[in-house]
């Protein structure tokens, strides 16, 4: 798999610098035989961003494959509907915060927590979970399993926030073009200060809070199923111990 995979990621990386190549030449050739009017026209500029578009592209199927080999058939459904569960919980939650019109910072977030959701749910709806009966096969997770994952999603969660809430903390001038602001009174900057320091308690903080569970919630998903247990054999060693009329296979 490991040789595959680096064929594959080989192919891409030389689709993606042809394409990058492609766009670089024409900006060089343009800037050197064009005349100024003809290179602000609409298609030669739109060209080498095109160009930066498609390796953009290129990359992220790039990544659906790589995924696609390396989880396909491996993942036990107990794990993957809830990962898949997840991702559905964050595409509503950015819609949720896209379409309410009471606070501009729900947008900004929700906007960026449906692209990340989206993206997410498109490389994870490109491969199969393990079969069913062979998920139905496998052994119970331990509880060792269950609470190294919640210690590990406990983890992410505080790293996640951490980062999250200080990046978020409103500064001056608090959504204000800079020559506004400079206009305004001192009173009138306490207030903004005031409202935009307790929007920030009251509802930033709440909120980045419970987005952070989502992710922290995939941690919990993959580090249960990773923890070693000597009592847990892997899918494939699992499946080759089952009969094979239980796994839907013919036998011999």
């Amino acid at each position: 798999m490991r040789r595959r995979l680096i064929r594959i990621v080989t192919r891409f990386a030389i689709a993606i610098a042809i394409i990058l190549a492609f766009g670089g030449l024409f900006k060089l050739y343009t800037d050197a035989q064009l005349s100024a009017e003809q290179q602000n026209e609409v298609l030669i500029k739109a060209i080498p961003f095109v160009a930066v578009f498609v390796s953009i592209i290129v990359a992220f199927a790039c990544v659906i494959v790589i995924v696609a080999i390396w989880l396909g058939g491996r993942v036990p459904v107990r794990t993957y509907r809830p990962i898949e569960a997840i991702i559905i919980a964050g595409i509503l939650l950015g819609v949720l915060g896209l379409f309410q019109g009471w606070k501009l910072f729900a947008y900004e977030y929700g906007f960026l927590l449906l692209l990340a959701s989206v993206v997410a749910f498109m490389i994870w709806s490109h491969f199969e979970p393990l079969p069913l009966r062979a998920s139905k096969a496998l052994p119970p997770l331990s509880r060792r399993a269950h609470l190294m994952g919640l210690a590990a999603a406990l983890v992410a969660w505080i790293a996640i926030t951490a980062l999250l809430i200080p990046a978020s903390k409103p500064t001056e001038p608090y959504g204000f073009g800079q020559t506004l602001w400079d206009f305004k009174t001192d009173e009138e900057k306490a207030q903004i200060r005031d409202d935009a320091e307790e929007e920030f308690r009251m509802a930033k903080v709440p909120v980045l809070a419970l987005v952070s569970l989502l992710p922290a919630g995939l941690v919990y998903l993959a580090v249960r199923e990773l923890v070693p247990d000597g009592a847990k054999t892997s899918p494939a060693a699992h499946s080759q111990a089952v009969p094979p009329e239980r796994l839907g296979a013919s036998p011999g």
